[in-house]
């Protein structure tokens, strides 16, 4: 009797102190497991860490090729039946939500999510919360735990109680510590107070809201950080990229990053000498939508070869086009697609 209620206090010892001071909050094996389709870098809490070259280059990607390349990728890893046995067609349909307002229209958002997740408060939950983040050296503002764990490139993505409470939840002091260490802007599906001091941080400093109110949070309670939180419609996982604009939000699973890039580099170089050839009444515009003749195909990949060097020249920004070392390769790969086949 005594060995047994020994184990049992045991046992209940080792799992007080395992205790974390956000019940949703996943550890690094837990990270691991849930993200395990992805076999690149990670952080060392085991978040998905996407390449800084990949990243760069998602930033050209508009929100409308991301959504649309994402309705087509699947994983090649079984997903099984969704709710009630019923089998879908497992691709990232999901991944988009609009409706935000931005602080700066013109600065694209992106990078690797760093999430947190917000609830309603609750007393007696809240300060059991409470008194073990004071157990882990935390500090008493909850709001501030999630900006202490930011990487330089995350992107700070909030979900303050799906944006019901009017709390707003980020103002100029936690905007310019997420500025300073990320260099880079936030999703909070929320509300945004002290509008104008945001705009003061940096002129790259940009941030989507729900809307702007000037009554600071006081309603909520952390429940996870860097664990799955919703956006609108969207489940969002620590590590995935974040791509942001007028358009609304996409959140790219990192395991897909490279193809969403890939291919809408492609499709931008095909676009740019479709637009040329209608306006020059080349083509029509069956053909300039994907409907490229033999002929078509041919010139393009010349084109391509020609341009390689100074593909920059057909877009507003340089920086828009692929590299050389892209351009080529993918010349290779059209030409093998079109060779005959034994």
């Amino acid at each position: 009797m005594s060995n047994s209620l020994c184990l049992a206090l045991i046992a209940g010892i080792a799992f007080i102190s395992s205790a974390t001071a956000q019940p949703t909050s996943l550890t690094k094996d837990e990270m691991l497991y849930y993200t395990s389709i992805w076999k690149g870098e990670r952080f060392s809490d085991g978040r998905p860490k996407v390449s800084d070259d990949l990243i760069n280059r998602m930033r050209y990607v508009s929100v409308t090729e991301a959504w649309q390349i994402l309705n087509e990728l699947r994983d090649t890893e079984g997903q099984g039946p969704v709710s009630f046995g019923e089998f879908r067609r497992p691709t990232y349909s999901n991944q988009y939500y609009g409706g935000f307002k931005m602080i700066r229209e013109e600065v694209v958002i992106c990078g690797r999510a760093s999430t947190i997740h917000f609830l309603p408060y609750r007393p007696d939950l809240n300060g059991l919360i409470q008194a073990q983040g004071a157990k882990d050296g935390r500090s008493r503002g909850q709001y501030t735990w999630g900006v202490d764990q930011l990487q330089k490139g995350d992107v700070y993505v909030a979900n303050v109680c799906e944006g019901i409470l009017d709390a707003s939840h980020v103002g100029d002091n936690l905007g310019t510590t997420i500025w300073t260490k990320t260099g880079n802007g936030a999703v909070i599906r929320g509300t945004l107070r002290d509008l104008y001091g945001n705009l003061e941080v940096d002129p790259q400093w940009n941030v989507m809201v729900r809307d702007f109110r000037p009554q600071a949070n006081s309603s909520n309670l952390v429940i996870g950080i860097n664990c799955p939180i919703q956006v609108g419609y969207v489940t969002v996982m620590p590590g995935d990229i974040v791509l942001g604009t007028r358009e609304g939000v996409v959140f790219v699973p990192p395991q897909l990053a490279q193809q969403v890039v890939e291919i809408s580099e492609k499709t931008r170089m095909q676009d740019v000498f479709a637009h040329e050839g209608v306006r020059q009444g080349r083509f029509t515009a069956q053909q300039a939508d994907g409907g490229f003749t033999k002929e078509m195909n041919e010139e393009f990949n010349q084109w391509l070869l020609d341009n390689a060097e100074t593909m920059g020249k057909f877009f507003d920004d340089p920086k828009t086009a692929p590299s050389p070392e892209f351009i080529r390769a993918y010349v290779k790969e059209r030409q093998a697609m079109a060779a005959p086949r034994n």
